[in-house]
C-alpha cells in the first residue's frame, strides 16, 4: 500500500458539530452520555448514551447521511483548491448482518450524502458495509487509488447509529447495552467522522501518516461460545507492525474502539501480552468510547481525526500509536500511524 497521509479531519458527533469541537471536548474528558428517549422494556427504565441533537429526531437513511455530510464538507473545504468533485469518498457503514439495519443504506446513502453537498458522483466512491473496521479497509483502497494516480486525494469516511429502540432492544436480548442491572456492555450511540488523506510526502504541513495496516479473523466472536485467545486482533496487530517495521515496543500508545464490554479490554490485553516482547515504562491504551458511547462504522476516521489532532497540539504520549478495531463478527483490523510535525524550513 502507498504511505498515506491524514492530513485533515471532519466529526458530527454528541460532543460537537466539528472536527475541533469534539476534539477539544475529548481532551478534556467531557462525557456525551446522557439519558435518551429509549428505554428497557424489562423495567421501564429510560437507557443512557450519545445523541447528536440534529433539529429533527427521525431515523433511516437521510438521517445518516445529515450526520457524515458535514463531516465530509470539513474535509473537502480543506482540501481546496481542489475542486471536491475530483476526491473520492470512501464511506464506512454498519454491517449487513446488524440487527434491524436500515434498508438500502448501501444502494441511497452515498446519493444522499451528494444531493445535501452538492457533488457529483465520483466513480471510484464508494460504501464499505463492515461497521467498526470499515475505515481501515477504506485506507487500503484509498491507497490503491491514489497509488494508481486516480486521484490526489480520498476521503475516508464513516457513520453510524445505534440510537433506535428495535437496535437496542436486539443487543439487550444478548446482555451488550449498558442498563441498570449490567454494567458489561456499552452506551449507545451515533456519528459521522470523516478524514482527508493524501500520499506521503505531498503535503508538508502536519500530518499523520499511516505506516501500515493489517487484518485477522477472530474465531471467537463475542456471540460465540469458543474461548477468546485474541487470535484475530493479534494478526491485524502483527500485520500492521510488519508492514510499518516497527515492534510493539516501539509504539507509544494504542488508540482504540473498546466501548465496555469485558470481552474487548480482554482481547486486547491478549494482544499486547502477545506482541510485547521488550519491557516498557508505559504504553497508554485510550479509548473515546467513554466520552462518545459506542459510534460503530464511525470510529476508524474519529480515532484517525483525534489522532492527528492530538499531534498538532502536543498532547499525544508520543509520535507513533496502534490503532486497532474489532467488529461483533469476526472481521479485526489495525493501523500504525505516526505524527509528522510541521517542517520549519
Amino acid at each position: 500500500m502507498l504511505p498515506l497521509s491524514v492530513l485533515a479531519s471532519g466529526m458530527v458527533t454528541a460532543l460537537g458539530f466539528n472536527r475541533n469541537a469534539t476534539c477539544a471536548a475529548v481532551r478534556a474528558g467531557v462525557k456525551g452520555i446522557r439519558r435518551l428517549s429509549l428505554w428497557d422494556s424489562g423495567n421501564g427504565d429510560y437507557l443512557s448514551g450519545t445523541k447528536v441533537d440534529l433539529p429533527h429526531w427521525w431515523q433511516g437513511v437521510g438521517k445518516l447521511a445529515e450526520l457524515v455530510a458535514p463531516a465530509i464538507w470539513e474535509c473537502l473545504e480543506a482540501a481546496r483548491p481542489e475542486n471536491p468533485n475530483s476526491i473520492p469518498v470512501l464511506l464506512g457503514v454498519s454491517p449487513r448482518e446488524r440487527p434491524h439495519r436500515n434498508s438500502g443504506i448501501d444502494e441511497e446513502i452515498l446519493d444522499e450524502i451528494e444531493w445535501r453537498l452538492n457533488l457529483v458522483h465520483h466513480p471510484r466512491s464508494s460504501v464499505v458495509p463492515m461497521g467498526n473496521v470499515s475505515g481501515v479497509h477504506a485506507l487500503s483502497r484509498a491507497g490503491e487509488i491514489l497509488e494508481q494516480g486516480l486521484a490526489q486525494f480520498c476521503i475516508v469516511a464513516g457513520v453510524d447509529s445505534f440510537v433506535q429502540q428495535d437496535i437496542v432492544e436486539a443487543y439487550m436480548a444478548q446482555s451488550r447495552i449498558v442498563t441498570k442491572s449490567n454494567s458489561n456492555g456499552f452506551f449507545p450511540g451515533e456519528a459521522g467522522c470523516a478524514v482527508l488523506v493524501a500520499a506521503s510526502g505531498l503535503n508538508h504541513r502536519g500530518q499523520l501518516q499511516v505506516l501500515g495496516v493489517g487484518f485477522g479473523t477472530e474465531p471467537a466472536t463475542v456471540a460465540s461460545s469458543e474461548p477468546l485467545r485474541g487470535k484475530g486482533l493479534i494478526e491485524a496487530c502483527r500485520g500492521a507492525l510488519a508492514q510499518a517495521g516497527l515492534a510493539m515496543h516501539e509504539i507509544a500508545y494504542r488508540h482504540t474502539d473498546l466501548s465496555g464490554e469485558h470481552y474487548k479490554f480482554k482481547e486486547a490485553m491478549l494482544t499486547q501480552g502477545r506482541l510485547l516482547h521488550q519491557r516498557v515504562e508505559k504504553q497508554d491504551i485510550w479509548h473515546p468510547a467513554e466520552c462518545l458511547g459506542e459510534i460503530g462504522a464511525a470510529f476508524v476516521p474519529c480515532i484517525l481525526g483525534l489522532t492527528h489532532y492530538a499531534g498538532q497540539k502536543e498532547f499525544s504520549p508520543g509520535r507513533r500509536a496502534l490503532c486497532h478495531f474489532s467488529g461483533d463478527g469476526p472481521e479485526r483490523a489495525a493501523c500504525v500511524v505516526d505524527f509528522l510535525r510541521r517542517r520549519t524550513t
